[in-house]
């Protein structure tokens, strides 16, 4: 059957309407939305305490996911310890002053309270909140901070509740897991919001010793990186951290996922098109298709199946790029790493101008719409970084207009001249999001942190160079690259 590739760009247009491309989102995950690689397999267990992962690797996703009992039921078929396994969740993004306090609220608290004490509240209130064990829990909620005060003053009392309510839980095969995601937003200051991390991570591990009450800790790599994580037993923590990445063929399976559940005519039409490529590798149960346990989604399989997208070059021939290998690599920070974000934005804004501006193309996403995608993608994360780490995106922004690869002195040399002190002088202006450490550092040293969030590279022979995701945003020129946004 042939498939003209104006029918195909109007079911990628519909079919990518709704990918989650953005980090705040008010839509509820799907069971039809959710694809699980191998390896977050281990991070979705309820043994793990402590999960780590860079922007837009899916964090916030899965904390948002977990909470949904019909996800779960998806997701027992490889991880069967979700079975009875009820989810609430400790700290959010999301406003839940019944849950937990605000941010403001936890800025003000820990100016009085021992923040251990804060989140043993939050953890109180979390379990006592199971009808199972409602009834014989010692604390009345009324306002944070009197129950907070409460806890507080009656350590006693809060080990014999959590101790009686695990022993009913476990009468009734019950296992409560406590989520905690967003701990970068948790105060308003950073000095704050590592107190009120390292003192969770504590109370998450003492936890841990219950065998029907859990945590588990959602935590920005950055952010894990920067803590001293020295309180007793801490090595029994960071033994259970799971770290989210993604694979390349991983991306490209959960893009088909959404692609082959798509509504109507257009999802009909992607899954026709999935099946001629990879026969037999979808299910439908419940008016969810599914990948078949048995189908191979790897490079092999998924690269002509994109290339019926795009073509087989970046151009007229292999010389300029293979599309399956270009758009995941250009997306790649400093470490080699892509984020589906990321993926998800470009592939969207591809199929957008591809549509638009090539609909009597060969083929239904143009290769010069991927490079339009990999500049929207681009655009997004240099806004994340606005927001997460002001003080590098200053830096940056002062290299507009230059070319890479470059000496690293002509880089220092531009930070020089707008900071003659030195890197101290950020954290006048940043006083609240800049490493402290820098008030007694180099510029080498501030080049090497760039270096360790992924920003960007030194080349073997010691020039400053950036990946495509971020140069492009910052408007960097490279000979041969994607052009930088205007």
């Amino acid at each position: 059957m042939n498939i003209s590739v104006s029918n195909l760009q109007n079911a990628l247009k519909a079919a990518t309407e709704n990918l989650p491309i953005a980090a705040e989102t008010n839509e509820t995950p799907t069971p039809a939305g959710v694809f699980t690689p191998p390896s977050h397999i281990r991070a979705l267990r309820p043994q793990a305490l402590l999960v780590i992962g860079a922007r837009g690797v899916g964090k916030t996703f899965w904390t948002q996911a977990l909470r949904q009992e019909d996800i779960r039921k998806v997701l027992q078929q490889d991880i069967p310890e979700l079975a009875d396994v009820r989810v609430t969740i400790g700290y959010t993004n999301k406003a839940n002053p019944d849950a937990y306090p605000s941010s403001r609220q936890f800025s003000s608290l820990i100016k009085k309270y021992d923040a251990a004490d804060i989140w043993r509240t939050v953890l109180v209130r979390a379990v006592a909140s199971q009808q199972e064990v409602a009834p014989f829990s010692p604390f009345q909620f009324r306002s944070w901070e009197e129950h907070v005060a409460d806890v507080s003053n009656n350590p006693e009392s809060v080990d014999r509740f959590l101790y009686e309510a695990n022993k009913v839980l476990a009468t009734t095969g019950t296992r409560i897991l406590v989520l905690f995601d967003a701990l970068d937003r948790v105060a308003d200051s950073w000095n704050a919001i590592d107190a009120l991390t390292t003192a969770l991570l504590r109370t998450t591990l003492q936890l841990s010793t219950y065998s029907h009450i859990k945590g588990k800790v959602f935590l920005r790599e950055d952010h894990y990186n920067r803590l001293a994580i020295t309180f007793p037993d801490a090595s029994k923590l960071c033994a259970t951290r799971v770290e989210l990445s993604w694979k390349r063929a991983e991306l490209y399976g959960l893009l088909w996922k959404h692609l082959c559940n798509s509504a109507g005519q257009s999802g009909q039409l992607l899954r026709d098109l999935f099946e001629r490529y990879i026969g037999g590798g979808l299910v439908n149960e419940m008016n969810i298709w599914l990948f078949s346990r048995t189908v191979n989604l790897s490079d092999d399989t998924l690269r002509p199946l994109f290339h019926a997208l795009t073509g087989s070059y970046m151009g007229k021939d292999k010389r300029r790029g293979i599309p399956y290998v270009w758009t995941v690599g250009h997306l790649a920070d400093a470490r080699q790493q892509t984020s589906p974000r990321s993926f998800m934005a470009a592939i969207c804004r591809a199929c957008e101008d591809s549509r638009e501006n090539h609909a009597s193309a060969e083929y239904a996403i143009h290769y010069e719409s991927i490079k339009c995608g990999v500049q929207y993608a681009s655009e997004i994360r240099v806004a994340e970084m606005q927001e997460d780490n002001p003080w590098a995106e200053n830096l940056l922004t002062l290299l507009k207009g230059r070319t890479v690869p470059c000496p690293f002195q002509d880089v220092q040399a531009l930070w020089e001249e707008k900071y003659p002190h030195g890197p101290g002088m950020l954290i006048d202006s940043y006083p609240e999001h800049t490493p402290p450490e820098f008030a007694k550092q180099r510029w080498q040293d501030v080049r090497e942190k760039l270096e360790r969030l992924g920003f960007c590279m030194k080349l073997e022979d010691g020039r400053f160079n950036m990946p495509d995701l971020y140069r492009v945003g910052f408007r960097l020129g490279r000979r041969g690259g994607v052009k930088p946004l205007p």
